[in-house]
This record gives structure tokens, sequence and C-alpha cells, in this order.
């Protein structure tokens, strides 16, 4: 097998993802018609222990399979009166069910690939072994949340109230892991250790000494595996058993001192690999408010580029180059360079995640840049990865419920509609500018110790840092001075802002929901969107509108671009516009405020109310 023969073979693989996508996206068919695949639903709903069977129980159950996101079987269990500990319960056998299935699911794949010999005898090898390493990832997430998210979290909320005296009490105390140069990281793979009536750190392996000896079992393998094989069409075989050696070694680390330098030892790893195969590692961090702590990621993304080409690099680019032109190179010449080379050496992966484990099953990306380590970006690049055709499918697929009917004008709905029903190109354009952009804006502005020192004071950065993202890729097409695919990119833009306010309790999305709270206030003070006469939200699509929104958004990004080359903390921004009530973030504009408030409450009454046709 040659490499052309191997890349045509990756797009059978992807062909065969959807295939199994969209048997997924068909269950919700038996959510209200009673057919024997209705009998999946119900066994789920056996599964977690839910004595009824109806619509909402079905729909709750469905959503957490398919879309892998808890909120819509939070909001069942609390609308029938289940406290706190019993959802917990819920929640976790929930994880098991799903993590099993698609266990199932990824399975039948791995088993097409090798009836069909779609793969080179090393990289059947590697697939394989991403999959028999997953139980030993998946076994850590679940002991890694019930310990951290569920108990130490709550147990420093309980002793000091809110998040400000919290992230003191850590910096006082010395309880954040420490970046390269000795100053406090911006993460950190470690976890706290309650002692009498203080903590202390315990490395991951310290703390989960069993789960992490498993995983290590597994790595070493996985290595063992590679030995008499070798990779004939990459030649990447050097590359993979170092990537796997380094997380191996990270996994060991005992001195909470070195866990930030070993980890982006991985991470540097890992950007020499440069296959369609990429083999994933704890990145991210949003799960866990208050120290950052990296979560249990493993998948295997397939890259194929036959989805669609990006267009955007170089929009984002002359965005940057042109709005410096006010802010000066000079004065700010090493943020100029460091964000210029992060633009220029980005390698960008338009792919399918084929095989997905661990923290994946509570939230499926949509793209992603990463390494978050800005020492290791500078030396060894970035890598974007979008998830295109998948999101595509998602949307297509996602259930009408009554909660859009409650808050969006009909025809606006039906537009959109029409809209995502039609030619992918046009999607896949929208998606080129709204998300591919996104995470190139995620490169922008930012020195190698921006993270660290904006974070310093109360710990914001991620919350208005997605904003900056979006935001630079709007400025970015609002530069084009085109006017090409509007109508789509204000209902993309539009919609996600509202969608995202039912998400509101959920921590991991706190970062995102912080950036629509922004959204919103500009969407509704340029009268791009406004409430009618129904008081349903309609679109004004208008030229004159969107050079409004065009002008206001220029106006908030320079203000936000001043925040990010100074250096001032996260909180200067993003308090101008919300506040903390109850630890939810609320607008500080009343009428959004209301709008939020209101649209919070009707999707607890309509989230689970299907509409089959418009």
């Amino acid at each position: 097998m040659n490499k052309q023969e191997l890349e045509q073979n990756i797009i059978k693989i992807h062909d065969f993802y959807k295939k199994q996508s969209k048997e997924l996206f068909d269950l919700q068919k038996w959510v209200s018609v009673s057919w024997e695949e209705q009998v999946f639903l119900d066994e789920m709903i056996d599964f977690i222990w839910i004595k009824e069977k109806n619509k909402d129980s079905r729909f709750a159950v469905y959503s957490r399979f398919v879309d892998l996101r808890e909120e819509k079987l939070i909001n069942y269990l609390k609308n029938n009166n289940f406290n706190e500990e019993d959802i917990r319960i819920f929640l976790d056998k929930a994880y098991l069910f799903v993590s099993k299935n698609y266990h199932k699911k990824i399975e039948e794949q791995i088993k097409y690939i090798e009836e069909n010999n779609l793969l080179t005898k090393f990289y059947l090898n590697i697939i394989k072994w991403v999959h028999r390493v997953w139980l030993a990832m998946t076994n850590f997430h679940i002991v890694w949340d019930k310990y951290l998210i569920q108990w130490i979290n709550k147990k420093l909320e309980q002793r000091f109230w809110n998040s400000e005296k919290i992230i003191s009490y850590l910096r006082e105390n010395d309880l954040f892991d420490v970046w390269h140069f000795w100053e406090e990281a911006d993460r950190s793979y470690s976890v706290l250790k309650e002692k009498w009536d203080w903590f202390k750190v315990l490395t991951y392996y310290q703390a989960f000494k069993k789960e992490i000896d498993n995983i290590v079992i597994e790595l070493d393998n996985f290595i063992n595996s590679l030995d008499n094989i070798e990779d004939e069409i990459y030649d990447a075989k050097k590359s993979y058993i170092k990537y796997l050696n380094t997380i191996k070694e990270a996994f060991l680390e005992t001195n909470r001192h070195n866990l930030v330098k070993k980890w982006s030892l991985v991470d540097k790893a890992w950007m020499d690999i440069k296959t369609p195969f990429q083999i994933w590692h704890p990145l991210e961090f949003y799960e866990d408010t208050y120290r950052k702590a990296v979560a249990v990621e493993w998948d295997l993304r397939l890259k194929d580029d036959s989805i669609m080409q990006s267009k955007v690099a170089w929009d984002i680019k002359n965005m940057y180059e042109k709005l410096f032109d006010e802010f000066g190179r000079e004065k700010y010449k090493n943020a100029y360079k460091h964000s210029l080379d992060n633009q220029n050496r980005v390698q960008l992966y338009i792919c399918s995640p084929v095989m997905y484990y661990a923290s994946s099953y509570n939230w499926l990306f949509s793209a992603q840049v990463v390494p978050n380590d800005e020492e290791i970006s500078k030396m060894y690049w970035k890598k974007i990865f979008a998830n295109a055709s998948h999101i595509l499918d998602f949307k297509r697929n996602t259930p009408l419920t009554k909660i859009k009917t409650e808050v969006f004008d009909l025809e606006l709905l039906k537009k959109y509609k029409k809209y995502i029903n039609s030619d992918d190109s046009i999607f896949y354009s929208i998606y080129d500018i709204e998300t591919i952009g996104h995470e190139y804006g995620h490169t922008l502005w930012l020195d190698m110790d921006t993270e660290v020192v904006m974070n310093k004071k109360t710990w914001n950065y991620k919350n208005i840092e997605e904003f900056k993202a979006t935001t630079g890729w709007l400025v970015a097409y609002f530069m084009k001075d085109t006017y090409q695919n509007r109508e789509e990119f204000l209902m993309e833009h539009v919609m996600r802002s509202i969608w995202v306010i039912a998400r509101q309790e959920v921590e991991e999305v706190s970062p995102y929901y912080c950036e629509c709270m922004i959204h919103l206030k500009i969407l509704f003070d340029t009268k791009v969107i406004y409430l009618n006469y129904l008081w349903k939200i309609e679109i004004d699509f208008s030229i004159e509108a969107f050079e409004r929104l065009k002008n206001e958004y220029l106006k908030h990004y320079k203000k936000l671009i001043n925040i990010y080359l100074e250096k001032r903390d996260a909180g200067d921004f993003l308090f101008y516009y919300v506040k903390k009530e109850w630890n939810i973030f609320l607008p500080k504009d009343e009428f959004v405020r209301n709008f939020v408030i209101d649209y919070y409450e009707k999707n607890k009454v309509f989230w689970s109310q299907i509409i089959e046709e418009l």
C-alpha cells in the first residue's frame, strides 16, 4: 500500500464513521415513536435507574448519548425533584453506559478497517492500541472526576464561599503548579489533598497510583507492539515511540514542580507527529475551575483534507498586521513576533475524532488550537483541529425543540433550517471563518507569559480568551469589506450566542458562556438582533445593521487588544460586561440580563418538547 492508497482509504474510514453517526442521530425518531429501536433508549433509562419511560426521559438520555452533554439529563432530573446527590449518581451511571456503548461502536470501526485492509500494518496497530489503552484512561477519568470535581472543589467552595477567596488561598499557600521559569503556571497536572484544616498538592501519580500504573502498563505494551513494525508511509515510528514514552514519563512524575515541564515535553514530542493519525493526550483544562487541572483526554483524530479547504489564515494575518500598525510593533515587539510566529507555523488538521474516550464522553470538541504551553508553541508551533463534517451532521440532525420556537421568530428558524440543509460548501465557508478562524484568533496578541500574568489577580483569563478568539475572526471577516454569506454568518453567530445560555451552569462551558454574554450586549446594542411584537428574536440582515455591527466589534476588540498587550488582569475587561451572582456570570446590562434569565427559565420548561416540523 502506498501513501495515495492509504489516504484514499482514510476517506473510506471517515465514510464509515459518518454512517455510524447517522445511526446515532436516527435514535431521535424513537424518543416519541414506539418501535424496537426505542429499546436502546429504554435500556439506558434502566441502566441509569430512572423509573419513568416517557418522551422527556427518552429525550434526556438520547441527548446524553448522542450529544455527549449532560445538561439535558440534568434538566430532566431537576424537573423531577431529584437532589444533587441523586443526580450525581445518575450522571455517573450515564457516563458508564455511554463509554461502554461507544466502546462497541469503535470496535465495529476497527473490525471494518481490518476486514477491508484499509491501513498498513503499522497504522492498524496504532489504532488497535489506542483503543486498548482506552479502558485505563477512561477509568482514570472516572476517578479523577469524582475526586477533583465532585469532592475537592466542593470542599474548597464550602470553606471559602467564592472563587476569589479560593484563588487567594491557593496562591498564598503555594498550591499551584509552577511554569517553566518558576512562576505560577496557567494549568496543573496535580490535585489537592485535604489534611485536617489545610491542603497539600499531590501529583497525579501520587493521587491516582493504581489508575496510572494501569495506564503505564498499557503504554509500555503499546510501545513494545511497535518494535517489529515499520512505518513505510510517513516514517514516523520513532516519533510515535518517543511521544508515548514522554506521556508515560509525565504520568509517573512525582515532583510537583516538574509537572508542567514534563508535560510540555509531551507537547513537544507530539508536535513532531505530522501524520493523519493524531493521538491525543491531556491538553485542555476547562473542567477544573480553580487550579485548571488538566483532564484525562485520550482519542485518535484522523485527518481528511477532502472535507474542505480552509482559506481563513491570510485574512487573520492581514487583520493582525493592520491593527498592529495602530498599536505599534516596536512598543510590543515581543508580542508581535511571538503571535506572528504562532500564526505562520500552525499545522491545520481538518479531521474527525473517529475514536474518543475518557473526558471526551462529556463533551466532544468542535475545534481546538493546541498546545496551550507558549514556551513549546514558540519553538514547535501549534496544531489546529477542525471537526467540520461532524458539526454539520450534528446541526442537521439536532431535534427541533420548543425552546427555539419560544425564543426565535418562526421565519428566522425556517431560514436557518434551509441554510443548514443546503449545499455543504456554504456551511463549510461559514465554519472556516467562524470556527477555524476562531482557533487562529487564539494565537493573537500573546507574549510568552501573557496568560500567566493576566490570570494572577482574578483567574479569569479563559473567560475572556474565547471572546478574543471569536472577535479576532469577526474583525478579520469585517475587514475584507465583503457581504458574502452575510445572512448565514449572522444566523450562526446569533444562534450560537443565544443557545449557549442553556449551559449557564456547566463549569467547563463558562469561557464560552462569558464570551456569548459579551456578544449579546453588542448584538442588542447595535440592534442587529431585537425582540419583535411577539417578543421573539429577529435579525436585521440589512447592510446598514451589518456596518453598525462591524464598527461596534472593532471598538470592543481594540479595547481588548490593549488589555492583552498591556497584560492587565482579565477581570478588567470581563467585569465591564458581566458580574458574578451565586457563581453564575450574568450581564450587567439590565435588558440583556433579563433576556438571559428569561431564556434560561424557558429552557427549563421547553428543552425536551420536540417539534416535528416548523
